[in-house]
């Protein structure tokens, strides 16, 4: 017979690892995608037509035209899809750090105004606000370190 304490720890184990589960496959069933759809637009002439146009405003914070889809990504969808995207780009630890600073200034906007809202905030001020102070946090630190 388990005494009560065991149970408890055994019936606690076993929902732990079942969200543990959960989350993974919400996870990867984001990043998976996001990774595979990156690993194809490598091989077409698309990334370099994206990463053409906004070229001249990410080497303002020390970063590849490339890693603007990152950017985009991050700010509208998540961080995780970020995260998949930049798995298959070619950046050093210094433009991961910046483009890092940026997101997290600047990420999940759609999901996070709508909760600003509901928090009786400003979403038209506090939205573009992020955003602002996400590109400008990137700029001073190329500025600081470049």
């Amino acid at each position: 017979m388990v005494p009560v304490s065991g149970r408890r720890f055994i019936a606690s184990s076993a929902f732990g690892c079942r969200r543990g589960i959960s989350v993974f496959l919400q996870l990867a069933s984001i990043i998976i995608p996001v990774y595979i759809l990156t690993a194809i637009l490598k091989l077409t002439p698309a990334l370099d037509y994206i990463s053409g146009l906004f070229e001249p405003l990410m080497k303002y914070m020390g970063l590849p035209g490339s890693s603007a889809i990152a950017l985009i990504t991050g700010t509208f969808v998540n961080l995780y899809a970020a995260a998949a995207i930049v798995a298959g780009l070619d950046m050093t630890s210094g433009q991961l750090t910046t483009l890092a600073l940026i997101l997290g200034f600047s990420h999940s906007q759609v999901m996070e105004t709508a909760i600003i809202g509901k928090m009786k905030a400003k979403p038209y001020l506090v939205t573009p606000l992020r955003f602002i102070f996400g590109l400008l946090s990137g700029f001073l630190l190329h500025l600081l370190f470049p």
